[in-house]
């Protein structure tokens, strides 16, 4: 029981924190089938980093691997769920719902992988993960959920490549944080670990609440709106 509630303690004061920020608080059972999702891609991230570890070993290739099999992997299956649960869902109509609905996904998945973690290895690992893993694995989802919105966006106004941009910015981005946590961790270079945490974390924490505070529907054009304002 102990170590459940340390898995999770963590994970649910994030979301929380996230999604109490919204105006237009999303609901309940879109948020917690996201969340659930995001469990769920725990399974196929963990088949697909054992197999390209077979190739890419950690011990001898640990830049390419963290980046490459972990980073990559893990938000590459997070951006599958938002881009085929998420993206076209009648509830996502606002930009700051990209980040709450990438958070949750993005928590689901942390939640799974740090019960396991805790489980295997007990207390002091739980508490060390809720203040490194568990914030990591939100920030880098504030970032992906960043980008979504604009990807919506400039769906909605046909304009394609414009998406396909947004959407790739929303792989790239989180997957070179995540790459370099845990490329960092590898290498025991805890100094500049615990900097980058702090870092991305606050980042993550400023755009959280400019974000909220700057809601908008995602059919909204920012680019006819500023064009409407020059004519007049």
């Amino acid at each position: 029981m102990i170590l459940t509630v340390i898995a999770l303690l963590p994970v649910v004061v994030i979301l929380l924190f996230v999604y109490l920020r919204d105006k237009d608080r999303e609901p309940m059972k879109t948020l917690l089938t996201a969340f659930g999702l995001g469990v769920l891609t725990v399974i196929p991230s963990a088949l697909i980093e054992s197999f390209l570890e077979l190739f890419v070993p950690s011990d001898s290739m640990p830049l390419l691997s963290n980046f490459f099999c972990v980073g990559l992997t893990e938000e590459f299956f997070k951006l599958l769920v938002l881009l085929f649960y998420v993206f076209r869902h009648k509830d996502f109509n606002d930009t700051f719902d990209g980040i709450v609905y990438s958070v949750a996904v993005s928590l689901g998945f942390a939640a799974a992988e740090n019960l396991l973690y805790t489980f295997e290895n007990g207390v002091e690992t739980g508490i060390l993960r809720a203040v490194t893993s568990v914030p990591g694995h939100a920030s880098f989802a504030v970032f992906m959920g960043y980008f979504i919105p604009k990807a919506k966006t400039n769906h909605f106004y046909l304009r394609f490549s414009k998406r396909n941009k947004y959407i790739l910015l929303a792989l790239i981005v989180p997957t070179l944080i995540h790459g370099l946590y845990d490329y960092l961790i590898t290498i025991q270079a805890f100094e500049a670990f615990f900097t980058l945490i702090l870092f991305v974390d606050i980042f993550a924490i400023i755009i959280i609440i400019r974000s909220s505070k700057n809601d908008k529907s995602v059919m909204v054009d920012i680019e006819k709106i500023e064009n409407n304002k020059q004519e007049f």
